[in-house]
């Protein structure tokens, strides 16, 4: 089980006092009450909030600074023509507690750090989990065994996409969240309320709005590579993907198959590692790999668990498209070139490749990955612990 210094790092609402005062604020449903307050009361004003991964362990932190030192000691004076409540007056004091502080920037990456790994390790708890049982949303059909195989049940038997069931954390919530808006008669994507569910069926028919609404922030927490980067949310990474269905035109038969094609695995096209060959069938690419580029990823990856062939995969792709050796990390402009010659087709120690950062893949839809359970010999037992012990040494 996860065990972190900091507290509270769901988002379960929870009363959260005030940094400078006794005032209870329920976070983070009240986020925009504290920030109010602060800046009112107390003028303050707390730097890029929506990059603090947690809003309650960063409040609690600087609380406690502040009963130590004044705001001085930590925060930038800014001057300013009126008062918090609006009024024209010369050189207002105003304090300003952003990232440029050292001590700021740091708590701010290790909450960052520790919501990563927590959720991380939900989601694979998740991941392991084969009890899962529920009834579908739409046809009530029981499923059992794993929540990957009620996602794709709901692609497709119904159209109703969601995402890859990697990519996904905290399941049952997001699934409860869309069952309770198509009971109540929401439409998952527009939100607009309909007089019956088939009024509402037949329009995310026509409409193509058969996914959940990118706009809608209150869907960020259910997608993982939101806890990568702070900046990069999920509606963001939505609108860069090419696969993305054109609402406005075309027929629905034809954004079905473009866009969602990945789900059936003989359309799957997998690339190889080093170079654009490409194939449906995994062993074509790993006895191309072999042949042309005297790398054999089954023998190289048959110790590993399931997540160190993930990073071992993230990490190939990520030199190569650097142009610098896999081996011994060399930049060349002929790459392949190099490790040909140098004999260098082989993987770096485990201490380069096996970082947190190789985690997550170089495209949204990597197909090789895809392919690395069936070649897996780790149980999930192992690679929870090789998660837990790389994540604690980030």
């Amino acid at each position: 089980m996860y065990k972190s210094q900091f507290v509270s790092l769901d988002d379960k609402p929870c009363d959260t006092k005030c940094l400078l005062c006794d005032c209870i604020f329920v976070l983070p449903t009240n986020e925009t009450d504290l920030l109010t307050h602060l800046f009112k009361v107390h003028r303050l004003v707390i730097a890029d909030v929506w990059k603090i991964a947690n809003l309650r362990s960063y409040v609690h932190y600087w609380s406690t600074k502040f009963k130590e030192a004044p705001l001085m000691t930590y925060c930038s004076t800014l001057l300013m023509d009126c008062t918090p409540d609006g009024q024209p007056s010369k050189n207002e004091h105003y304090f300003l507690l952003s990232d440029c502080l050292s001590e700021d920037k740091t708590l701010r990456d290790e909450i960052h750090r520790a919501k990563l790994e927590w959720t991380l390790a939900q989601q694979e708890a998740e991941r392991a989990d084969i009890t899962f049982k529920r009834g579908c949303i739409f046809c009530r059909t029981e499923i059992c065994g794993s929540r990957a195989v009620y996602i794709k049940h709901l692609y497709q038997k119904h159209n109703l996409y969601l995402g890859k069931p990697e990519n996904l954390v905290f399941v049952d919530e997001l699934l409860d969240k869309i069952q309770n808006n198509i009971e109540s008669l929401i439409c998952i994507y527009c939100e607009g309320t309909f007089k019956d569910r088939m009024v509402l069926k037949e329009h995310m028919r026509k409409k193509f709005h058969k996914s959940i609404n990118p706009h809608n922030k209150a869907y960020d927490k259910f997608y993982i590579n939101n806890y990568l980067e702070p900046e990069k949310t999920w509606e963001r990474k939505q609108a860069n993907l090419k696969t993305k269905p054109d609402i406005g035109g075309g027929s629905e038969n034809e954004d079905e198959e473009s866009s969602w094609s990945d789900w059936n695995d003989e359309s799957v096209t997998i690339t190889c590692l080093f170079c654009n060959y490409s194939n449906n069938e995994f062993t074509c690419i790993l006895r191309h790999m072999k042949e042309a580029h005297s790398f054999d990823f089954e023998e190289t990856v048959k110790d590993l668990t399931f997540y160190q062939k993930v990073k071992v995969v993230n990490y190939i792709k990520r030199q190569i498209q650097l142009q610098r050796c896999i081996f011994c990390e060399t930049k060349s402009d002929n790459v392949l070139e190099h490790m040909k010659n140098q004999q260098h087709c082989k993987i770096a120690t485990q201490k380069v490749w096996d970082q947190p950062e190789y985690y997550f893949p170089m495209s949204e839809n990597d197909s090789f990955l895809y392919n690395l359970d069936a070649t897996s010999n780790s149980d999930e037992e192992s690679d929870v612990e090789n998660l837990t012990e790389a994540m604690c040494n980030l």
